[in-house]
């Protein structure tokens, strides 16, 4: 059995449509499952897809709840993270992906040197040449997926495929946020 949260701020579709008896959807259950569709996902944020977030970090999905709040979750107006628990044997049509993996395989070979510093030596043979142009950083597919990559890792994010059956969703934790419990720098 595995535990994932998924954050619900205050004015998103999860805070006013509670999972706990709906279950979770993806906006865009339709929509091909590609991984070009998984990047955009994660870099751009891609609402229209047909993947759910979810993360194994209970923070960042508390992180989410309260930032991407449409006013700032208090005691009467709650922000909420949800917990979500799946059993190893999924349930019916439901897929689980770590994004990382799936993008890690999209990526052309000599990026893969930015994971395994030892390939990046050899690859380089100890030198360290710079592009003639240093403005120009990569081409906009590879600097999505790397952005993908990194978010995933960051977020300790996994991506569902189908539907979340409510009996799924264990909880549902009210978090709340005080700018005022920030310190004065």
């Amino acid at each position: 059995m595995a535990t994932f949260y998924k954050g619900a701020g205050i004015g998103t579709h999860w805070h006013t449509h509670d999972s706990r008896r709906v279950g979770f959807t993806a906006r865009a259950p339709g929509t091909a499952p590609t991984t070009e569709a998984l990047v955009s996902h994660i870099a751009v944020g891609t609402a229209e897809s047909p993947y759910i977030s979810l993360t194994r970090s209970y923070a960042v999905a508390w992180h989410y709840a309260v930032f991407s709040s449409k006013q700032e979750p208090g005691p009467n107006k709650p922000a909420y993270v949800y917990e979500v628990e799946i059993d190893d044997s999924l349930p019916h049509g439901l897929n689980l992906l770590d994004p990382a993996k799936e993008v890690v395989h999209i990526l052309p070979q000599p990026l893969r040197g930015i994971m395994n510093l030892d390939y990046m030596e050899d690859l380089l043979g100890g030198q360290t040449p710079q592009p003639p142009n240093p403005e120009e950083g990569f081409s906009p597919d590879v600097e999505r997926q790397l952005i993908a990559l990194v978010f995933a890792e960051r977020d300790a994010e996994v991506l569902a495929h189908g539907y979340i059956p409510p009996f799924c969703v264990k909880h549902r934790f009210e978090v709340e946020f005080s700018r005022s419990d920030l310190p004065l720098l």
